[in-house]
């Protein structure tokens, strides 16, 4: 029992050391996205800004780098501009999380978007390793994680989250690879992610990040045109 208890303690100890910290954070990167309905939309231009722990801004645009859609997330709230339909939608951060249906917070959308592992608690079970990864789990109130990482440096290869949700007989299910390992300013940097949501729909996206820079000056732009409607 020491034994393990040890290993895990370590293993978390080597995995939190590659958090990446920051306290601006900008990236430029193509977005392919489709579910389950049909719905499809590939090459997406994504540009993303953050100020750690307190704004996260994005920007969307399609061919030819017509934008298609803003968004500007705080902790407590949510804005949409969405230029091609016109619209404008604010809610409060709680209720973006019942929109879209998201049981994460602030801190774990940006640890999400800069690649840090989202949803690992400080104790790990089901160890396994082997000679080029690790695995374990994380369990927690409403839900289970499942990571792999790489055994010689203990970055994110891996991650499999499932939600326990009261209201849904199926869990909700989740996975994130992460590839294309760069080092960027002294922080190794996954250029590559695919993700894959299992709901009552399916969700897959694929982002693969063209350019990544921490700790420069950023603004926010987000001007709300008075013509747009309200939602």
């Amino acid at each position: 029992r020491e034994k393990e208890a040890a290993l895990a303690k370590s293993i978390i100890e080597k995995v939190n050391a590659n958090r990446i910290s920051y306290k601006t954070f900008t990236a430029e990167l193509k977005m392919d996205y489709e579910d389950d309905k049909g719905k499809k939309a590939n090459n997406l231009g994504v540009n993303i800004r953050m100020q750690y722990d307190s704004v996260i801004w994005v920007r969307i645009s399609g061919p030819l780098n017509v934008e298609g859609a803003r968004v500007l997330i705080t902790k407590d709230s949510i804005k949409i501009v969405n230029r091609l339909e016109g619209t404008v939608t604010l809610r409060s951060a709680g209720e973006a999380q019942e929109l879209l249906k998201l049981s994460m917070d602030f801190a774990t959308l940006q640890d999400l978007i800069v690649g840090n592992p989202v949803f690992l608690s400080d104790s790990i079970t089901n160890i396994v390793t082997t000679q080029s990864v690790i695995s374990f789990a994380s369990v927690q109130e409403h839900l289970t994680s499942l990571f792999n990482v790489f055994a010689d440096d203990y970055v994110l290869q891996q991650c499999k989250i499932t939600e326990k949700d009261n209201d849904s007989p199926t869990p909700r299910t989740g996975e994130l690879t992460y590839g294309d390992h760069k080092t960027v300013n002294g922080r190794k940097f996954a250029f590559q992610r695919r993700i894959y949501v299992e709901d009552k729909s399916v969700v897959k996206a694929a982002l693969d990040f063209k350019k990544v820079e921490f700790d420069n000056v950023q603004t926010f732009p987000f001007p709300i045109p008075s013509r747009y409607t309200r939602q």
